[in-house]
Order: structure tokens, then sequence, then C-alpha cells
């Protein structure tokens, strides 16, 4: 029986999964990594995922993408990745349900209790 954690990072850049990968191999979590939503749906289907990272980019000015996959993995955690903040944004993301949501300039370690956290049922 495989008990090995799976991350899935959605981003169009690979800047955050580069910056995971130390960690994640580190933590012993296997990491996945797409590129946009439509990968991001195929990728949470076909394989099994323990949290996602999904960076706020992806979802330009809809935030009902959350819902979709809360529709298809009610009880992922999903963490919302985003450069700078604004109220209007974070308030459209948090109304979605989300496990956490992370601004750039917390820095990596917040991104990585956030992912530990999430993947080992715990609160952030």
């Amino acid at each position: 029986m495989n008990t090995q954690k799976t991350i899935l990072i959605a981003e169009p850049a690979e800047v955050l999964s580069a910056n995971l990968e130390a960690y994640s191999k580190a933590k012993g979590f296997a990491l996945l990594k797409t590129g946009n939503l439509k990968e991001t749906l195929l990728t949470l289907q076909e394989q099994r995922v323990d949290g996602l990272v999904l960076h706020a980019v992806l979802l330009e000015k809809d935030c009902e993408f959350i819902s979709v996959i809360k529709g298809m993995k009610r009880d992922l955690p999903v963490i919302i990745c985003a450069d700078a903040n604004t109220a209007e944004l974070e308030s459209s993301i948090r109304k979605q349900g989300i496990f956490y949501y992370h601004i750039q300039s917390f820095g990596i370690e917040d991104l990585e209790m956030a992912i530990s956290n999430a993947v080992n049922g715990l609160p952030h």
C-alpha cells in the first residue's frame, strides 16, 4: 500500500514547483505539475492527489473554477498562491472554501507549512 502523499502544483511558470522541489523530496511527497486549468482537471481525474497548490494567475478573474474542483474532490485541500493581494481577490477566493490563501511575501516556509498541514489533515 502506497502511503506517499501527492501534491499537485498548478501554475503557468514553474516557480512554485521549483521552490518546493527540495522540500517535497525531503518530506517524501510526490510532486505533480500542471500549467493550465485543463491539465489540472485531467490530473485530478486521473491521479490520487492529497493537496492542490493553485496559482491565482490561472484563475484570472473567475474564482468559480475552485468550485469545479471542489465538486470533483470535495475534501481536497486547496491552497491558492498569489503574487500580490487585493481585497477583492482574497474575498472571492475565500468564499470558495479553500484550505489556505498564500501571498508570496509570506515566504516559502509559510507555504511549506500550509502544504504539510493540508496533506496531513491538520488545520492551518
